[in-house]
Order: structure tokens, then C-alpha cells, then sequence
């Protein structure tokens, strides 16, 4: 091999030959002869052409595309599903007059349609003393540790914090909404025996609403079950 072939081969790496075939877009259009010969190793068929890969990765292309929208409906089929469980939730909820049959209407719903395994409403004692509530110290350690000022609190709790939530009902993982700006209304508490249901980035919009509607609630009930 001559020094002058050395060089040549040096200096026509894989950048330089990619830069200058990208400015070249007409290149296999002066040279179809090499279009047709150049052969790609493929795993089942041993080697394809330039075109042949080409069509291939488009194939495959349009393959991953398919299975993208394919699960995009799936999920937009079930947001809708979700939605409407919740519309036909809120009137029923309107016509409750007392906070436990709230509670009842929201666990059935919510267990029977959407398997929450474990619905809890929460009001704050120091609020509603006669309302079957959580102790104001233990709600406010509640919101500090797992909610740290945040609305909302999706994910785990630990064994104690599952038991005064929950009771014995199988939950591992939850989802924490304050009742009120501040939470000073209390706790709307959902669980799932799937780890996985509430998780950290999922979307809260709907929970929040109801939490919403709930506490525009709860001052009319409480009072009503004190009257």
C-alpha cells in the first residue's frame, strides 16, 4: 500500500464520508449503479440493499406509530370512562345530608367502577368535633410529613399511617387531597391495592375537583348532623 492510499484512507473516516453524502443528496442519483450494489448485513435475510433498509426502518417506523396511537386511544378511552363516573358522581353526592352517607355514596361509586379499594373522608376535629374525625395533631403531621405543603399526596404510606387511614383494607398506594385552601377542612383519602395506580406525576384534575366540591360541601353536612 502506497504512502498516498494511506493518506486517502485516513482522511475518509465515517464523519467525513456521512458530511459529505449529507451534501450530497443527489449523489446515488449520479451513481445508481452503486445504489444497487451496496448490501447491508440484515439478521434474517443475511444482506439487504440501501432502498430495502430503507423501506424497512420506514415499516418499522410505522409500526411503533401504529402501537403509539393504538395506546393513546386506549388511554383516552379510559380518561373518558373516568370522567363520566365522576359526572354522574357529583349530583349524587349534592343530594347527600349527612357526611357518612357522603362517604358511602363515594366508596361505592368509586369501589364498584374504578376498583379504589379504600375511600376515606376525613374532616378535622378541631373543625367538626362531633364529625367522625382524625385527631388535629395527627392530621397535621399527616400534612407535614407526607404532603410537605403540597395539595396533593400521591404514592405510599407506612404501616401505622395505612392502619388510621384505612383500617385493614388492602392499600399500597394513596392518594392524599387537603379539603380547603389550607386542608383546614380536612382529608379526602383514596386507595389502591395496586402500587403502582398513585404515583408521583400522574394527573390530579379530577380528585381535585371533587375535593373542591367537597368542601363546598362538608359546612352544610357537618352542620346539619350537629342540628
Amino acid at each position: 500500500m502506497t504512502d498516498r492510499t494511506q493518506r486517502a484512507e485516513i482522511s475518509l473516516d465515517d464523519t467525513r464520508i456521512a458530511e459529505y453524502l449529507a451534501a450530497q443528496p443527489d449523489f446515488f442519483v449520479r451513481q445508481r449503479g452503486l445504489l444497487e450494489q451496496l448490501r447491508l448485513p440484515h439478521e434474517q435475510r443475511g444482506s439487504v440493499s440501501l432502498v430495502e433498509a430503507k423501506l424497512e426502518r420506514q415499516r418499522q417506523r410505522i409500526h411503533a406509530l401504529e402501537e403509539e396511537i393504538t395506546q393513546l386511544m386506549t388511554v383516552a378511552g379510559e380518561n373518558e370512562r373516568i370522567f363520566r363516573v365522576y359526572l354522574d358522581l357529583f349530583p349524587r353526592l349534592f343530594e347527600c345530608t349527612r357526611l357518612g352517607e357522603l362517604e358511602r355514596c363515594m366508596r361505592r361509586t368509586l369501589q364498584e367502577q374504578l376498583r379504589v379499594s379504600a375511600v376515606r373522608l376525613v374532616p378535622d376535629a378541631r373543625r367538626h368535633p362531633s364529625a367522625q374525625a382524625l385527631d388535629g395533631e395527627q392530621l397535621e403531621r399527616l400534612y407535614r410529613e407526607r404532603m410537605a405543603g403540597q395539595d396533593v399526596y400521591l404514592g405510599r404510606l407506612g404501616k401505622d399511617e395505612k392502619l388510621r387511614l384505612f383500617g385493614d383494607a388492602l392499600v399500597n398506594s394513596c392518594a392524599l387531597i387537603r379539603l380547603g385552601r389550607q386542608g383546614e377542612m380536612g382529608l379526602l383519602a383514596f386507595g389502591s391495592a395496586d402500587s403502582g395506580h398513585y404515583r408521583l406525576g400522574m394527573d390530579t384534575l379530577i380528585i381535585r375537583q371533587l375535593a373542591d366540591f367537597l368542601a363546598l360541601l362538608l359546612p352544610r353536612l357537618v352542620a346539619d348532623g350537629e342540628a
